[in-house]
């Protein structure tokens, strides 16, 4: 076992005789890296489930384990040798499994993706690696009733606020915004002053000349060519507190590497004159009376160099549209089915976001079931009451790119492109509403 300030590591076989070291090395170095003990313990756990399942299916095969603190979580790494397709089990729809078959087998794998906060698989040739992330416990706060100021004087803008501040911020902005409006930090404001101190997050906030609390933004940090955003947040009457939120954000983003930016969740104060639609969302369900569509809103910070894409043969006229309509310079490859080998089964991440009804699919694994693996996960959500169910997939890859024709099969059709909203540009498709 190895030691140092960023992560602990150790390496074993898959074995039985070994899963007592890996439940110690997680368990004794969480609480040093902050974590509660209930949360050490759903992360031990997980980390022990997956070490179970890789004895019985790839026996003897080294793994390399380490745990690495983030601030606000704690993410055990897993490498391993073995075929990814074995952890179809930490799919979503998998847990009707066991209601139906108490013996089921893969019932660790089960436990072990309900168990962390996300989790993520990459595949390096041969090698499985595979990540589980487990949040610190933050206290939540309720909504309570707050009154708009009045604008007078002037605004100060404070782009490395306090904590106290960013708290007092988040506790406004859950008084005045439906929840669907707001980032769901904003209900755990100590979890967005640790992501902010971890520099995982960036806000800026607004003060009056008597010093009180004016206004709000968050943007996620560190995603690379784009920046996405979150607000504005406005505490004031009149549209002068949103404009100065946004003014700040576009100047602080121009001194970035990023290329664009993108808006997360924007609220009805982000100034339409500053951006261009990328699309919208639709209302998912049946009653669509009081509901309406999402815009997605997009900025230009930089010249765009160009680069290359994937695409399947059914994605290219919409990609086609979309890059003439942003003047964005892509060579767009389309992938074929030449009959290469796939895994059998797929893996699938899913983040769900309660306040919205709203499920986002990404793929880990694209295996030969992959059109079915879909149907089955808007089944489930669909039963658990989400109505807009999303995938992304990342034009970075081409095997990502060739499950639009699955998707499709599926339910799913093209909605917009997020420029460089992952490696590359990122396609959201949107399964049809009841």
């Amino acid at each position: 076992m190895q030691t140092n300030e960023e992560q602990i590591s150790a390496q074993f076989c898959a074995e039985r005789q070994w899963v007592p070291l890996a439940q110690a090395v997680v368990e004794k170095s969480c609480p040093y890296m902050g974590l509660g003990a209930s949360q050490t313990g759903r992360l031990t756990m997980a980390v022990e489930e997956v070490v179970m399942h890789l004895a019985e299916t790839a026996p003897g095969t080294p793994i390399q384990l380490g745990v690495i603190p983030g601030g606000w979580h704690v993410t055990a790494n897993l490498s391993f040798t073995a075929d990814p397709s074995s952890l179809w089990a930490m799919n979503l729809c998998a847990g009707a499994r066991i209601s139906a078959d108490p013996e089921f087998a893969h019932l660790g794998l089960v436990l072990a993706s309900r168990l962390t906060d996300r989790f993520s698989i990459h595949l390096d040739g041969s090698t499985v690696r595979l990540s589980l992330r487990q949040d610190m416990a933050y206290p939540e706060i309720e909504p309570e009733p707050v009154t708009r100021l009045s604008p007078k004087g002037n605004l100060t803008i404070l782009s490395d606020p306090e904590a106290d501040q960013i708290k007092d911020a988040c506790i406004r902005a859950a008084g005045l915004y439906p929840a669907g409006d707001l980032h769901p930090c904003i209900f755990k404001p100590g979890k967005l002053s640790d992501m902010v101190a971890q520099k995982d997050m960036a806000v800026a906030v607004a003060l009056t000349e008597g010093g009180e609390t004016a206004g709000l933004m968050c943007w996620q940090t560190g995603t690379g060519k784009s920046l996405r955003f979150f607000g504005p947040y406005t505490f004031e009457a009149g549209p002068r507190c949103a404009a100065t939120l946004t003014e700040h954000l576009i100047q602080r983003a121009a001194r970035t590497s990023a290329i664009g930016m993108f808006s997360g969740r924007a609220t009805a104060d982000l100034s339409p004159a500053d951006f261009e639609c990328l699309g919208s969302l639709a209302s998912g369900g049946d009653d669509k009376a009081d509901q309406q569509d999402i815009p997605v809103w997009y900025r230009h910070l930089g010249e765009d160099p160009g680069s290359a894409v994937w695409s399947h043969p059914d994605l290219m006229d919409f990609l086609e549209e979309r890059y003439r309509a942003l003047v964005l310079m892509r060579q767009i490859r389309q992938t074929r089915d030449l009959g290469e080998k796939r895994p059998e089964r797929s893996v699938i991440s899913t983040r769900l976001n309660l306040a919205l009804s709203e499920a986002v699919l990404i793929p880990l694994v694209g295996g030969q079931d992959i059109s079915s693996c879909l149907a089955n996960h808007v089944q489930t959500l669909k039963a658990e009451g989400y109505d807009r169910i999303l995938l992304h997939l990342d034009l970075a890859f081409g095997w990502q790119a060739g499950l639009c024709g699955a998707a499709g099969q599926a339910g799913f059709h093209p909605r917009m492109v997020l420029p460089y909203g992952g490696t590359s540009d990122i396609v959201v498709l949107q399964h049809d509403a009841l």
